[in-house]
């Protein structure tokens, strides 16, 4: 059957065969999430360390998680916002400029305040990388499979978090200044930069969106090499420049989130990253201080931490293969509900081979989660205010985490080390349940195709 359907950007993008200079934006992609993953996991090896070369306490290291989610609280809305105004290209490059610079001042530290300022700011360069990267994925590859690209893109970059791990187990212990080493590493996202000009290219939905059809004409030819794009019939029906720069602002942006056309959408997705968020940090960037506290030595807490790490590329992985299926919707319900009984399960026992097992496991299904939740959400907005809008949202669970990361040692402190578990357990149940009930699929749909639904407002649930 022909399809007679005119050739619009939206096709071009979304039908196109995935080439090398596809994968050159993977490869880059994917070290950007490698270097900002290994930034968010490195503290978590380190702070054990801290505690017994520095003599910080456990109220000081929950202090410096909560200063490094309000630095990604801010990451996710200057990250989103400056996507949607001076584009994803740009803020990406300086998301990783930003916190590649404050890693290296983090593991040269001198003292605890610099070391604190330094890991906000390194926050907020890593959720400015984070927001704008899971919009550009959405935004550039074929419809029909960027969530698993999305998905391996984060697997590969997850890779390092077990290899960090290994690194810390051997060199922490053995050196008083081994933890720097840790941190340093972090400071190798130059690499990205280094490639970054030649290799990325702007979205193309972002330049139409801003009334740039010329250098979105060239971009998607730079993609499409196979056909000749032409918009000029498209360019003429199209909203300006000016006009479209408006739902860049902030107070503008929240209006449309919360209105009537998205409202229920805006709330499911932040059920979704509020718990998804708070309980996966809760659980893993505490793991190896809880493990200590409750009995574990260091030594023993950071080869446990280590061996379950190795769950983070295998979940992502496995996600990658049925992530475009079910509509996201499916697998985040089915993930939420066993990583529900299996926390509570994990906070009752005291083998250690049975808390790595079982650890191992959780690690699997949250990291599935959470490359599920990184598409679907990257979903969800029309081009003008995705960016502003998944910053938004985002950054919703970084608010609670900064209350969160201190919580945890009173709640441990207070009701012990199962309440603290069965407490991560009940937020996944939560996930589950919101998701399955009033969730939408959106995968294998264009992005277009599904804002259009909701200003319609015939979203399916």
């Amino acid at each position: 059957m022909v399809d007679n359907k005119p050739m619009t950007s939206t096709r071009y993008m979304d039908e196109a065969t995935m080439n090398k200079s596809h994968y050159k934006f993977l490869i880059l992609l994917a070290f950007g999430y490698t270097f900002e993953q290994i930034d968010v996991f490195s503290f978590s090896f380190v702070a054990p360390a801290l505690t017994k070369y520095w003599g910080v306490s456990m109220e000081w290291i929950g202090l410096v998680n909560s200063c490094t989610f309000v630095g990604m609280l801010l990451g996710c809305w200057l990250g989103g916002w400056f996507a949607d105004r001076i584009g994803r290209r740009k803020t990406f490059l300086g998301s990783i400029l930003l916190f590649s610079l404050c890693s290296l001042v983090n593991g040269g530290a001198p003292n605890q305040e610099i070391f604190l300022v330094a890991r906000t700011l390194t926050g907020i360069g890593m959720m400015g990388m984070v927001v704008v990267a899971m919009v550009y994925i959405a935004e550039l590859l074929p419809a029909a499979s960027r969530g698993k690209w999305q998905a391996i893109a984060l697997a590969t970059a997850l890779l390092s978090i077990p290899l960090i791990g290994q690194l810390a187990s051997h060199i922490i212990p053995n050196n008083p200044e081994g933890w720097r080493w840790i941190l340093y590493i972090g400071g190798l996202g130059f690499i990205v930069l280094a490639f970054g000009n030649n290799w990325l290219k702007e979205s193309p939905r972002w330049l139409i969106s801003k009334g740039r059809f010329k250098e979105a004409e060239a971009v998607i030819q730079f993609y499409r090499p196979d056909v000749k794009v032409d918009l000029s019939a498209e360019a003429s029906g199209k909203v300006k420049e000016e006009k479209a720069q408006e739902t860049t602002k902030t107070l503008e942006v929240l209006r449309l989130l919360f209105s009537k056309e998205y409202r229920k959408k805006t709330l499911v997705l932040i059920n979704l990253v509020v718990w998804n968020t708070v309980g996966y940090f809760m659980f893993f960037a505490w793991m190896p201080t809880l493990l200590n506290e409750y009995g574990f030595s260091l030594e023993d807490s950071l080869w446990m931490v280590a061996l379950v790490s190795f769950g983070s590329p295998i979940g992502n992985y496995l996600a990658a293969f049925f992530t475009d299926k079910g509509g996201r919707k499916v697998p985040i319900v089915i993930y939420g509900a066993i990583i529900g009984v299996l926390t509570v399960i994990f906070g009752t026992i005291k083998a250690p081979m049975l808390i790595v097992g079982i650890g191992f496991i959780i690690r699997i299904l949250m990291d599935g989660v959470f490359v599920l939740m990184w598409s679907y959400l990257a979903e969800a907005y029309p081009t003008q205010f995705r960016s502003s809008g998944t910053g938004i949202i985002f950054s919703t669970g970084r608010i609670l985490n900064v209350g969160a990361m201190a919580m945890v040692p009173l709640i441990y402190k207070q009701f012990g080390y199962s309440v603290l578990f069965a407490i991560i357990g009940a937020m996944y149940i939560m996930i589950a349940v919101v998701t399955g009930i009033w969730g939408e699929r959106t995968a294998g749909r264009s992005l277009e195709e599904i804002a259009e639904t909701d200003s319609n407002k015939t979203v399916s649930a």
